[in-house]
């Protein structure tokens, strides 16, 4: 005999696949974010080590142009900015988004239990 599934707990089990989703994205974000994140800080690190008329480029697509090291430097700090005010953001909400995930998957587990019923 199949046990049936109450429709407000069909709804909250839909309702946690929808933000288990969301949370992988999340996740994908960050991850993305913190290395480029890291990437930016080492990059910054190496061009602090060269003197500062060191002929520096930039890669744009597939061209290389030769650019002033000080105009560099600011721009990347100015998108280290950018990605560590994204990360920030990602971060906060990935955890909120945990904190959800986890709330609803205890609420679904002590209804399943009232209910006498197994997930597979």
């Amino acid at each position: 005999m199949a046990q049936q599934i109450p429709p407000g707990l069909e709804e909250k089990i839909k309702r946690y696949e929808n933000l288990r989703r969301k949370h992988e994205a999340l996740q994908v974000m960050v991850q993305r974010l913190q290395s480029e994140l890291n990437e930016l800080e080492a990059t910054l690190e190496e061009l602090a080590k060269q003197p500062d008329d060191a002929v520096t480029y930039k890669t744009v697509g597939q061209v290389m142009f030769r650019v002033d090291k000080k105009k560099l430097v600011e721009e990347m700090n100015g998108r280290k900015g950018t990605v560590k005010e994204s990360v920030d953001n990602y971060g906060s909400r990935l955890e909120s988004t945990t904190e959800q995930l986890q709330e609803l998957q205890s609420n679904i587990q002590i209804e399943l239990g009232a209910q006498n019923l197994k997930v597979q």
